[in-house]
């Protein structure tokens, strides 16, 4: 029966109804990649919930600041963890990866 009322339809009908179709498909796969982005995200975060047992991002930059004796250029919170570039008194860029609970450095990159 279904397949009759699809035949008898008009070709500007069949059309409207693919794009339709078509519109609520692309939606759908997009809301989905969203959806995922989302929860990817939240994870990422979830690391930092609980503030009160982590340094701040000002206070790890400072200890950072301190140690090498050199400017920072960036500081950011990255998969659970403090990424922070320094320009050092010799004019080189060194990256840190810095561990929020306990402001340990926990990897150093040139």
């Amino acid at each position: 029966m279904v397949q009759e009322q699809v035949l008898k339809m008009s070709v500007a009908r069949k059309l409207l109804l693919l794009i339709l179709i078509s519109s609520w498909y692309a939606n759908t796969v997009a809301g989905e990649k969203a959806g995922k982005h989302l929860k990817k995200r939240e994870a990422e975060m979830s690391h930092f919930s609980d503030r009160a047992t982590y340094l701040s991002l000002d206070d790890v930059v400072n200890r950072v600041r301190e140690q090498t004796g050199g400017r920072i250029l960036s500081a950011d919170e990255m998969d659970s963890e403090y990424r922070i570039r320094v320009l050092t008194g010799n004019g080189k860029v060194r990256r840190f990866r810095v561990d929020p609970a306990t402001g340990d450095i926990l990897r150093r990159r040139r």
